[in-house]
């Protein structure tokens, strides 16, 4: 009987030793959530505040867009005045008839980099394609 005493004895001691490192465990488990939890407030937070900055920071980028816009146009108006003040009317036509020509030129000459981009690319994929060919019958064929 001592020894059956001694025995649950010896058992609720490891079971109350195993109990306190459940615990334990349940304890470091929660104070990781927890910690978790606050990481995530706070980044919720700075990313709140760096939303606030950002629109804040939009409509002063915006304003100078528009200043700028603006500064250019009144420049645009300033020159085709010029222009039309020491060679006539029909000079400014001529100006936008050559801007037209030169815009025209720059978007031929990015429409052959883009074709130029992209033949490029097809030649990359069929350099992979038939490197990985080799490849494979290489390992198949084990030379």
């Amino acid at each position: 009987m001592i020894d059956g005493v001694n025995s649950a004895a010896t058992t609720l001691k490891a079971a109350q030793t195993a109990g306190k490192e459940l615990g334990a465990v349940v304890t470091s488990q929660q104070a990781d959530m927890e910690a978790t939890i606050q990481r995530e407030h706070k980044a919720r937070i700075t990313a709140k505040l760096a939303e606030d900055d950002r629109k804040s920071s939009l409509e002063l980028r915006a304003l100078a867009k528009f200043e700028s816009k603006m500064r250019y146009e009144q420049e645009i108006a300033k020159l085709k005045a010029d222009t039309i003040r020491k060679y006539g009317k029909d000079a400014w036509a001529k100006v936008e008839a050559e801007k037209a020509q030169m815009e025209k030129e720059r978007q031929t000459e990015l429409t052959a980099m883009e074709h130029d981009r992209n033949k490029q690319i097809d030649l990359l994929c069929w350099c992979v394609t038939a490197g990985a060919l080799v490849t494979y019958f290489l390992k198949l064929y084990k030379i």
